[in-house]
């Protein structure tokens, strides 16, 4: 069975609050923070292009449809303009407090010393 909970990382400096609670001071392994971009990054683009996309159809439907196909192909920029707001939540979820507190403390850990 696989051991639950947080294991501590040799390479990494952890702090004991008051409370016994393990947390780290710098959270976010090297990189993480060029991925959360590159990420967020093509998530916008994705939207932008496929809302462009949508808009034209949308468009074109208006210009040699019918009234009704002209009126439904006129939601598409409605329903994919959602997923503009998919980059800045990304971004918003992706970064983390400077200070992190893990969800249990392993038997091995060193107890807190209190004054």
């Amino acid at each position: 069975m696989a051991p639950r909970g947080f294991t501590p990382d040799p390479e990494r400096l952890y702090e004991v609050g008051r409370d016994g609670k393990p947390y780290t001071v710098d959270p976010d392994p090297p990189g993480s923070a060029e991925a959360l971009e590159l990420r967020a990054r093509r998530w916008w683009v994705a939207a932008v292009l496929l809302n462009a996309a949508s808009m034209g159809v949308a468009a074109g439907g208006a210009m040699i449809g019918p009234r009704v196909l002209a009126a439904w192909l006129g939601l598409l920029p409605v329903l994919t303009a959602p997923l503009l707001l998919v980059a800045p939540i990304l971004r918003h979820r992706g970064r983390r407090a400077p200070r992190r507190v893990h969800r249990s403390r392993p038997d091995r850990f060193p107890p807190p010393e209190l004054p």
